[in-house]
């Protein structure tokens, strides 16, 4: 198989896993008796796992790249970790983590979270519904913008000073693209 046949088979088989709760379902039950486990736990011992099961161990990493996709679209950022990050997931009362590290190599892996706060769980039912989220970073930004007009700034001064500042950011990033790559010049010390 050519590297654009599996990238789309990989595709499909992460639209496949994020269209319904099969894959969280799998998982549920084969973690029954572990707390957490990576994509290549089983990779020197094979025969201590079914092959189903080990089908869809080597799964998770498409299960996390799904969820980084939604993440992606939905402004989510997921937590840093050692050498990595990982995103919080829930299906009803089942939360955990998904996540990747990177090393010599790069590992997926899977952990159970006894975290009970919500808000900073992506829902997998959203997923599956195509929920759009809404983005905290702007609901603070416009918390901030009530309270300023709140506490007696005027309308125009706080749209001047967003404005003014949009203009700043957008003014560094054009002078970021437009920078030149500084080269090193040689001279020639005989002549």
């Amino acid at each position: 198989m050519d590297t654009i046949e599996r990238i789309t088979k990989d595709r499909e088989e992460t639209k496949k896993i994020m269209s319904d709760t099969t894959y969280i379902e799998w998982l549920i039950q084969f973690t029954q008796d572990k707390e957490s486990f990576y994509d290549n736990t089983w990779s020197y011992s094979p025969e201590k796992i079914s092959e189903s099961d080990k089908e869809n161990v080597e799964k998770l990493g498409l299960f996390y790249e799904g969820i980084t996709d939604y993440s992606n679209k939905n402004n989510i950022d997921p937590t840093p970790c050692d050498d990595g990050n990982y995103y919080k997931v829930k299906l009803n009362d089942f939360r955990f983590e998904i996540g990747i590290v990177a090393g010599q190599g790069v590992l997926f892996f899977f952990r159970k979270s006894s975290q009970e706060d919500d808000k900073e769980f992506i829902d997998f039912n959203d997923i599956l519904i195509g929920k759009k989220q809404d983005d905290a970073r702007l609901k603070s930004l416009e918390d901030l913008i009530t309270i300023c007009y709140e506490t007696g700034i005027n309308i125009a001064a706080i749209e001047e000073a967003a404005n003014n500042k949009i203009k700043d950011i957008k003014s560094q990033e054009e002078a970021k693209a437009n920078a030149k790559p500084k080269t090193l010049v040689r001279t020639n010390k005989n002549g």
